[in-house]
């Protein structure tokens, strides 16, 4: 059966719509998720998935179909034996997506669409980067970042609330700031790859998925263990000893804890740190936990500026190595 385990359940109190552009089937009984949102950039891979939700309708799909054309052009039509699929825009205008779910007799079982603008990369920034080569001194810091965020994560990052809202932006540039460094830390070819391994891991039999874990994931670089301990009935928060040594074998001890839970809190887990919608909302919702936890009543302002940004500095560290026992 080809529809993975990954992509048979979306998590509880969530919809298609928290990871991305999506279309929902007319029966609920399966959904087309887009990374990116409308319009897609010429020359930016997207990648598309689709969710069967209906334990019925997924045991008797064999293969999906994907029909994508380009300005009402001839169709390219690929076969792939699981639910995802990556497409590179050719040219400015329009695209039309169609993905068939067939039978071991190719007969269809369900069919799902989605029409997405094609738009130039962003103007402004290439004008950026282009004059950046022809003026001495510092230019933009990763280039390739910038294009990433800009065309691919622009919408995502700039949606982002506070659960408890507050005056500024201060924690919009903050949430920016952690997308640009997770995405520079990883190329987005590593992160895909990483993606790829962790899937194949819960959908076989877990054997290297608490090694997997060490690793952050997505576009920001989020810890599953972490985002489990901001999760309904998942992990305790547990905070990890400072010295690198203990914070090692505790991590392990942690990550074991992880690979422990359920199959389903585990496959929600991917899910939520799988899209870069998700992610980057994910992100955000742990920022804003962890200074709840650690400055409680201080406004994400006093964490940037203040104290010589000593706060932010422990925000991020327990982010990116905890959270850590603050001694």
């Amino acid at each position: 059966m080809p529809v993975r385990k990954t992509e048979s359940r979306i998590p509880e109190s969530f919809q298609a719509s928290d990871f991305g552009e999506a279309v929902v089937a007319a029966d609920a009984r399966s959904a087309l998720v887009s990374f990116i949102t409308s319009p897609v950039v010429v020359g930016r891979e997207n990648v598309y998935v689709v969710y069967v939700t209906d334990t019925g309708l997924a045991s008797s799909i064999q293969s999906f179909e994907w029909s994508i054309s380009e300005n009402a052009g001839p169709p390219n039509v690929q076969s792939t034996p699981e639910g995802e699929f990556s497409y590179v825009p050719t040219t400015i205008g329009f695209l039309d997506l169609t993905v068939r779910m067939l039978d071991s007799g190719n007969a269809q079982l369900g069919t799902l669409s989605l029409a997405q603008g094609i738009v130039e990369p962003n103007v402004e920034l290439e004008a950026l980067v282009a004059g950046a080569k022809n003026e001495p001194g510092p230019g933009i810091s990763s280039p390739d970042v910038a294009r990433e965020l800009v065309n691919d994560h622009n919408p995502y990052y700039q949606s982002v609330q506070l659960q408890t809202p507050e005056s500024g932006d201060a924690f919009k540039r903050f949430v920016y700031s952690m997308v640009f460094d997770g995405a520079l830390q990883r190329s987005a070819a590593d992160r895909k790859s990483h993606l790829q391994e962790l899937a194949a891991s819960l959908n076989d039999d877990r054997a290297n998925f608490q090694t997997l874990a060490a690793q952050g994931a997505g576009v920001c670089g989020v810890r599953l263990a972490l985002l489990a301990m901001f999760r309904p009935d998942m992990l305790q928060f547990t905070e990890l000893p400072e010295p690198p040594d203990q914070r090692a074998l505790a991590d392990e001890d942690l990550r074991e804890a992880l690979a422990a839970l359920d199959e389903q809190k585990l496959i929600d887990l991917f899910n939520l740190v799988r899209f870069p919608k998700s992610n980057i909302t994910q992100c955000a919702r742990i920022f804003e936990a962890l200074r709840d936890h650690y400055f409680p009543g201080t406004n994400f302002n006093d964490v940037i500026t203040g104290m010589s940004a000593t706060r932010l500095h422990w925000i991020i560290r327990h982010f990116r190595e905890g959270p850590l026992i603050r001694t």
